[in-house]
């Protein structure tokens, strides 16, 4: 199986899908125009007849349908346009809280940091793997403990507000690699944008809906008006109610039926994408398929048990239908071609796949296993690092350390760790403002972390940033603020900051500060082109890092990066390397941030190409080469 043309295979269909999704909101308008202009006709014949003397019909033509009207056409394009997106938007708004509230809604329980529970700590495990190793923020992680089946979903619409939930049957039931090819596939959906697309598909699909909902009660109008004896035009008025009810349902209702068979489709090729994306992260084909077989062992008995289980049917990794397959509204492919993409051996035959729960004791052997084959489960993110190397480094952590990064106020005494200055009295200020807004038990803490911590690597101190980043999350908002404001001051005490500090301030800022969502929903994107010479910035910033004395090679990285972001129109802007500081660096991000998810995911392209140009890769380059996906909140490209 070639997973790289399976991914962009099914990124063709779903562009393709995309495009047959806006051309039923076209038709839809063009319904609502000549279907507007018989009833308007129609119903204007029948008032004035009611209004003439004995009752006979006008004689004037009545069903000019056909006859082309501009007016006509932008008026009614306007309102049934106007009706789709407002539809949207208030559906979008309604699910802006993130993943979080889709978990809870689903009978979600958020694991804790600090859990005991083998199951809890295993999946926490996985999920902090696979977040390392894919360069992403670790999600928050729920377990659904009210539904036996193998599934699991991930929700929300940003890197940082999302979360991911596995059903207690999957987390009982699956061996450690097979549990990890569900959570890589969550995490493909993450990656891939599939959550972003989910919530605007099912925003559109409301929309579309809510005309049918108008025509409804326009229908049901009719009902409450009461005709007076002297009202001749009563009769009118009621059947042009009604016809016009009826054509809002009708269109809408043919509207929604269309809509949600090509998001159907859609989803079915985004299944075939994280399928493909779970087997490159993992580079283990067996974990992934293995867990779809022992669903077929099931004999599809996948049910959810959730209220909402059928607006969630999108997200979930397996289908929880009787038959596995419902035809065009299918919302997963057939189960058995997934598994032949993944292994194309098999031959339906799942008999051996029977479910089972996994004892503790092979768990933590399949574990061993997976950590001992580093080569095979290399995942080549830029940002992140091999899967087998990401599980050595967490089981090599000392159990205080292990234990500290989460527990919310330890995790909080280590990001301060990794901030005190060697210098004496820089420390001593970096001391008294710990004490100030945190106390003598944090001063204690980050000193005691600070010895363990220094004879760690830069790639190994930023894992335990992650880390500690989630175990902090835990704590209360007004400790989280206090985190956020402490952190910078220790970044900023000796006056510079250094590339590694601006990434773990920037991490901390993003995961710790309140969400925006709902606000950078609402503001309009920032065209790139007219953001060129702040990307031309980042790209220097980052061709400048690669090549410290050859601005030659450094031109020619920024140029390679310059070719793939043609939307931005950068030209020769390259700028001078004294111009390329962290403080310019930032306050080009922060403009950058407006743009949309489609520029952003062309900027962060742009910036692979520079840092790969020279087939080398610095730890500089690879701070600020999270720094721009995570200021951006886009994921690192899998190249």
């Amino acid at each position: 199986m070639n997973f790289f043309d399976s991914q962009e295979a099914a990124r063709r269909k779903t562009r393709v899908l995309l495009v047959y999704y806006a051309l039923a909101v076209v038709l839809i308008v063009g319904a609502f125009y000549f279907a507007s202009r018989a009833v308007f006709n129609l119903g204007a014949g029948l008032v004035g007849a009611d209004r003439q003397v004995g009752g006979g019909i006008d004689s004037s033509p009545a069903f000019l349908v056909l006859a082309w009207d501009p007016f006509w056409m932008l008026l009614t394009a306007g309102l049934s346009l106007a009706v789709i997106a407002g539809g949207t938007m208030y559906r979008r708004a309604s699910l802006s809280d993130g993943g979080p509230s889709v978990a809870r809604s689903a009978g979600g329980r958020e694991i804790a940091p600090n859990s005991l529970d083998f199951n809890e700590r295993r999946l926490l495990n996985i999920v902090e793997e696979v977040a390392l190793a894919s360069g992403v923020p670790v999600p928050r992680v729920f377990v659904l403990d009210g539904e036996p089946g193998i599934n699991a979903f991930a929700a929300g619409f940003c890197l940082g507000d999302a979360a991911v939930a596995v059903t207690r049957g999957a987390m009982e039931r699956l061996g450690r690699d097979e549990l990890q090819g569900v959570v890589a596939h969550e995490f493909s959906h993450i990656l891939n944008g599939d959550m972003r697309l989910n919530s605007w598909l099912i925003g559109v699909l409301f929309g579309i809906l809510v005309t049918a909902i108008i025509g409804r009660g326009l229908m049901q109008l009719i009902g409450k008006v009461r005709l007076s004896a002297n009202k001749k035009s009563g009769g009118g008025i009621v059947l042009f109610l009604f016809l016009s009810g009826l054509t809002f349902w009708v269109i809408g209702s043919v509207g929604v039926f269309f809509a949600r068979m090509i998001q159907c489709s859609v989803s079915r090729e985004r299944e075939f994408l994280a399928d493909a994306s779970a087997v490159q992260f993992t580079r283990s084909p067996s974990g992934l398929a293995g867990a779809l077989k022992r669903i077929g062992a099931s004999g599809y008995s996948n049910a959810m048990h959730c209220s909402n289980r059928d607006e969630l049917s999108h997200l979930l990794f397996a289908s929880t239908s009787a038959s596995g397959f419902d035809g065009l509204f299918a919302t997963h492919p057939p189960l058995l071609e997934r598994i032949q993409r993944i292994d194309p051996g098999f031959d339906g035959d799942y008999s051996q796949w029977a479910l089972r729960t996994v004892p503790p004791a092979a768990a933590e052997e399949t574990a061993a296993l997976h950590s001992e084959n580093a080569v095979e489960n290399l995942v080549t993110g830029l940002g992140g690092a091999g899967m087998g190397e990401v599980s050595a480094f967490l089981r090599g952590l000392t159990p205080d350390l292990r234990g500290a990064v989460s527990n919310p106020l330890d995790a909080a005494g280590i990001l301060y760790a990794l901030l005190l200055s060697e210098d004496d009295a820089v420390r001593q200020r970096q001391r008294g403002r710990i004490l100030a807004l945190e106390g003598q038990s944090l001063v204690t803490a980050a000193e005691r972390w600070q010895t363990v911590l220094r004879r760690e690597n830069r790639a190994a101190r930023r894992m335990v940033v992650e880390l500690a980043v989630e175990g902090a999350r835990h704590r209360d908002s007004a400790s989280r603020a206090a985190c956020v404001r402490l952190v910078r001051e220790l970044a900023e005490a000796d006056g510079e900051v250094s590339l590694f500090e601006y990434m773990l301030q920037g991490r901390v800022a993003r995961r710790l500060s309140p969400l925006t969502g709902v606000s950078d929903v609402r503001q309009k994107p920032l065209p790139p082109d007219q953001s060129r010479l702040e990307a031309a910035v980042v790209l220097g910033m980052l061709a400048y890092s690669g090549q410290l004395q050859d601005d030659g090679l450094a031109e020619e990285a920024w140029r390679a990066g310059v070719a793939r972001a043609p939307s931005f129109g950068i030209g020769n802007l390259l700028p001078d390397r004294s111009s390329c500081t962290l403080e310019t660096f930032d306050r080009a991000l922060a403009s950058l941030g407006r743009l949309s998810p489609v520029s952003k995911g062309e900027l962060v392209a742009a910036c692979s190409a520079v840092v790969r140009a020279d087939g080398a890769l610095t730890q500089d380059e690879t701070e600020l080469l999270r720094a721009v996906a995570d200021m951006l909140d886009m994921p690192l490209p899998q190249v």
